[in-house]
């Protein structure tokens, strides 16, 4: 039940208005947590997805919002699946915020002061462990919190909570004002490397361009998502892929754009499709031909950093985030690792999970969920 000492009521909301006004703050904390964004997962990969929504009792204005999504079972990606941090799979899944994407948030109003802050978010757990106790989960995970927004959670009075590392988020910072300045500001290892992929793009004759995402080019894109989701493993036809450019488009509008990289005779041999959301593009998609020979001269790299990193400094974007994975790669040629947390949280004096987390399944990148490498940038 709601606090009668604070000025807030907490309600469920079973969809969210994408195009909701009056609440900017909403969609200013990250793309992954935006409305937008939120709004087109719901009912993706079997999870039900409703809303808390704490509101000011005197102004009615929205002062919180958490999207909870819930599974049994748990998501098919191990990357948002409790079985990989826990050693087993609880029955029902609960997860708190954003559950795509590999970045999360408190989406609290940042008028709030400390104090309404702490009271409002305490009403929103209280009653997100209700529900989660309805479907029978003993507790909430937060995947891919920043370490603030752990440590907030982690003080509130009236429950347990017990974290555990996740893959890092791993973004580029543009440096300088054009791209040639970007690559003269690395340190001289990573300019040597982005150098010596410059010089083998150029030797195999390609180029790449970046251009507005047209719904009309989407079937030129899909076959080669589907040749690189082969690579790894996962069947998807090229409808499929359609399907899922097309959701991209939806959520970006006239901010989606595709990076292109062409061969010496203009034949399409990589793309990757990015989403700019405030002051950063976010790459979504990456599709390569390999069938026709490409991805072995850093098609790649041109079309997930360094085509995106020229359209981020003509815009002024403040940065181009890759997501998770990959980490040498690209920590080598400039990105940094921003660690990102998963918390448990269940009442206090209730059992808490006891994280046993697993990565090996990433290979190499393990050490960096580990933060054990020395090849990451400093932040």
């Amino acid at each position: 039940m709601d606090d009668p000492l604070t000025p807030f009521t907490v309600g469920e909301l079973d969809r969210l208005d994408p195009s909701g006004t009056g609440v900017p703050w909403l969609d200013e904390a990250g793309f992954y947590t935006s409305r937008r964004w939120t709004a087109s997962q719901e009912g993706d990969r079997g999870f039900v997805t409703a809303y808390l929504a704490g509101r000011d009792t005197t102004s009615g204005r929205t002062s919180a919002l958490v999207p909870f999504h819930t599974a049994s079972g748990g998501d098919s990606n191990p990357l948002y699946n409790e079985s990989t941090l826990l050693g087993h799979t609880p029955g029902t899944q609960v997860l708190a915020g954003s559950r795509t994407g590999y970045d999360n948030r408190v989406l609290l109003d940042p008028a709030l002061s400390r104090e309404e802050r702490a009271g409002l978010l305490g009403s929103l757990c209280g009653r997100l462990l209700d529900r989660a106790e309805e479907y029978g989960a003993e507790h909430v995970s937060w995947w891919y919190l920043p370490e603030a927004e752990t440590r907030e959670l982690a003080a509130l009075p009236g429950f347990a909570t017990v974290a555990a590392p996740c893959p890092p988020t791993a973004v580029v910072l543009p440096r300088g004002a054009d791209f040639d300045a970007h690559v003269a500001a690395l340190p001289s290892s990573r300019r040597s490397l982005v150098r010596r992929d410059l010089r083998r793009l150029a030797k195999g004759g390609y180029r790449s361009r970046t251009v507005v995402a047209d719904p009309a080019e989407l079937e030129r894109y899909a076959p080669l998502v589907v040749q690189v989701q082969a690579r790894h493993g996962e069947e998807l036809s090229e409808e499929g892929a359609v399907r899922y450019l097309l959701r991209c488009l939806s959520v970006g509008g006239a901010d989606v754009v595709v990076t292109e990289v062409l061969d010496g005779r203009d034949r399409l041999a990589a793309f990757a499709l990015g989403i700019v959301h405030g002051r950063t593009l976010h790459m979504r998609v990456f599709g390569c031909d390999y069938a026709a020979g490409h991805g072995e001269a850093g098609e790649y790299f041109e079309a997930t950093v360094y085509g995106p990193l020229r359209l981020a400094l003509d815009r002024g974007l403040d940065a181009v985030h890759l997501g998770v994975t990959s980490y040498r790669a690209k920590s080598l040629r400039g990105a940094e690792l921003r660690p990102r947390r998963t918390l448990f949280m269940s009442r206090a004096g209730r059992p808490l999970p006891v994280p046993a987390p697993d990565w090996a399944f990433l290979g190499d990148d393990e050490r960096f969920v580990a933060g054990v490498s020395s090849e990451v940038l400093p932040c």
